[in-house]
This record gives C-alpha cells, structure tokens and sequence, in this order.
C-alpha cells in the first residue's frame, strides 16, 4: 500500500519539496504552479516529477511496516495491560503507541528521505551521483533525524487519534444511516480525512525538515531545529511554514486512503482483532 501511493502520487511530493526548499527573502514565494513550472524545465521534462521515485518506493515499505507493526503491537500491550481502563485510557495509549512506533521507524526513514528530497532539487541528478556522494553524513545530515521525529512523531499521534476516532465513532454511524455505501468505501473516506487533518496540523514540522535534510553540509542552519525555524519564520511569518501545504494535502489524503483501505482489507483477511479478548 505505501509503495503504490507513493508512486502514484509522486508529482505531488517533488511539488512539495521544492516550495518547502526554496528560500525567498523579501519576494513572493515559490507557488504551486510556479514549482511544476520549474520542474517541467527540466532537461527530462514530465518525469523530472518522478525523481527520486525508485528510492521513496524502496525506502518506504520497511519504514512503514516498521511503524505499523510496532504500533499494533504497543496497542495490543496496553489491551493486556490495563483492559480494565484500557475504554477510558484509549487516547493515551493510542498516542503512545503512535509515538512509540514513529519514533523507532523514524530513523529508518532519514536515508531514503535525504536522497529522495536531493534528486527531487536536483542536487543528484543520476544515482551515479548518489552513491559518490554516500558516506554517513550525507544520509545522516545533523539535524536530520530529530528533524524527522519532530514531523513524524506528532503526524502519527493526529493522524491514528483521529483515524481511531472516525473508525469507532463516527464510521458505524454513517453505515446504519447509508447501508448502501459500500463498508470499504467508509474505509477509503476515514483514511482521508484522517490523513488531511494530520499533514496539514504538522506541516511546520514538515518544513523545517525538508530544509534540514537538504543542507547536508550545514552551511545555511548549521543542524539546528531553532535557527531553521527562526530564518523561515524571518522569510515569510508564519505563512511560510504553510509552503507546500497544497501539494502535500493533495498527496497525503489519497495516499492515507487508499493505504488505511488496504490497512484494514487485509486485517479482515487475516482476520485481526483489535480487541485481545476476541483475538
């Protein structure tokens, strides 16, 4: 499921990446149809949007498995744990499992992330270019992996909270009330949303983590979260850590759809159960 929106909606994450990285001090910022402008000038026109696809696909598959399976299994934990208060303790546990399943995955995630965003600013232009410049500071920038948690970990917490939410609350509701819409379709509806809440509430975080990532050398933020986020605010207030919200929005909604679709096919299919009494 990640593999295929991340190929699918692949556009979408470049347009992003370069609104977020380019840096425009006393003028306009970089628009959406500015960036796919820029991008299509490129010397391999349309499928300069699909740089660096190979490694997001790659990269993304362990580093979500990674983070779902940890999360599951925390969940469950706290099911075992404390089932007496587990009812009336669930968001907590639900944000503690989220946090404590991006946190370990996180990590995982700054290699592929670091050469993906170069080959999307054309920093690498050929894998060529990629392996000569590999060493462990290039995929482990400073800053980058506490760059990465500070996106990630809060992302996760909104996202599940509100998925959790939709999918107990509010999902059961709408099926007695439209028994004609399709069950996966709610699926498909609760994973959006869901999604669209949790990128858009982080997408600061998402910012300064693109910046981050691509200053390799440290020569513009020097590895730090707080001189990142002090030269942004400084370019553009706070509307500047809002770049790139359109493009992510349009990514992450149908990304998360279709992912907490196939999430919940094949738990079906595999019959597992949240409860640990009926599993």
């Amino acid at each position: 499921a990640a593999g295929c929106s991340k190929l699918i909606l692949a556009p979408f994450d470049t347009i992003k990446t370069l609104q977020q990285h380019s840096r425009n001090v006393g003028s306009s910022p970089l628009t959406l149809l500015g960036a796919a402008q820029v991008i299509m000038k490129r010397p391999k026109g349309f499928l300069e949007f699909y740089a660096g696809i190979g490694v997001s696909v790659v990269g993304s598959m362990p580093s979500v498995g990674l983070y779902f399976g940890i999360y599951s299994f925390c969940k469950k934990t706290f099911q075992k744990w404390d089932p007496d208060n587990y009812e009336q303790r669930q968001t907590l546990y639900i944000a503690l499992s989220a946090a404590i399943g991006n946190t370990v995955a996180s990590a995982s995630r700054v290699p592929y992330e670091v050469v993906k965003q170069k080959f999307q600013t054309k920093v690498y232009t050929t894998m060529g270019d990629a392996i000569r410049d590999l060493s462990w500071a290039t995929v482990f920038p400073v800053g980058g992996i506490a760059s990465q948690m500070l996106r990630d970990i809060p992302y996760a917490i909104v996202t599940l909270l509100c998925y959790e939410h939709l999918k107990t609350v509010w999902k059961p509701a709408a099926e007695q009330q439209f028994p004609q819409v399709p069950m996966r379709a709610w699926d498909l509806l609760v994973g959006g949303l869901a999604g669209g809440i949790g990128s858009y509430a982080t997408n600061p975080f998402d910012v300064i983590k693109t910046r981050l990532q691509t200053d390799s050398s440290g020569s513009v933020y020097n590895g730090s979260i707080l001189t990142c986020a002090e030269k942004t605010w400084n370019e553009g207030g706070p509307a500047a850590f809002l770049r790139g919200s359109v493009p992510r929005l349009l990514h992450k909604v149908p990304a998360n759809a279709f992912f907490f679709l196939f999430y919940e096919f094949f738990r079906s299919v595999l019959r597992i159960q949240d409860d640990v009494q009926n599993s």
